[in-house]
């Protein structure tokens, strides 16, 4: 079975991107919600390859290889991923040589990410960071293929509120339960739609 792990990326403990994952929670195929303000992480500090990584951040990161895919719930800070996501993958990076495998060694590596967001803004915000943040996921070794912003988040991320999450857990779950291996499917669906048409227009 496919294991996914939700994690908001906010270091705050009242986070709004944590609270919605965990709404999407009841309806989604997590295998488990985490946030990152449940670990005491430090602002990334050091610039070479062969300087000690807290152990905190070594764990967080181990923990994180068992997954089969992930859903990050990333706040919008000026437009912008949050500082916190942004030390995650510093600390990544660190983890990983600097890089030097040009995405190869990160949990997330040839792995399919879905990046969300919760904002309490309208919608001219929450996906600003969208576009940015993929790039750099994508420069990590992952495989972003699918990004949705939530907005007027004190309105809707209240206690009980799941059905108004009923449709976007619908959408995030078609993309984890998606795999290569079910190109099949797709290629019959196909051949019988069109079949379809074909018959109607003969």
């Amino acid at each position: 079975m496919t294991s996914v792990l939700a994690l908001s990326t906010s270091q705050c403990p009242q986070s709004l991107n944590y609270r919605g994952l965990q709404l999407l929670n009841n309806n989604c195929n997590f295998t488990k919600v985490d946030c990152l303000s449940k670990y005491d992480i430090p602002v990334v500090n050091v610039n070479g390859m062969n300087n000690k990584i807290p152990k905190v951040v070594e764990d967080l990161i181990q923990s994180m290889y068992v997954y089969d895919k992930f859903v990050f719930a990333i706040p919008e800070f000026t437009g912008m991923m949050s500082s916190s996501t942004k030390n995650l993958l510093d600390w990544m990076v660190v983890a990983t040589n600097m890089n030097l495998g040009h995405g190869e060694g990160y949990p997330w590596t040839d792995k399919h990410v879905i990046i969300v967001t919760f904002t309490p803004s309208g919608n001219e915000a929450g996906s600003r960071h969208f576009a940015q943040t993929k790039d750099i996921f994508k420069k990590l070794g992952a495989n972003v293929i699918y990004m949705e912003a939530f907005t007027n988040g004190w309105t809707h991320v209240v206690p009980n509120n799941e059905k108004h999450f009923l449709d976007a857990a619908s959408r995030i779950n078609n993309y984890i339960a998606y795999s290569p291996n079910k190109s099949e499917h797709f290629k019959v669906a196909y051949n019988n739609w069109n079949k379809e048409w074909i018959d109607h227009v003969n």
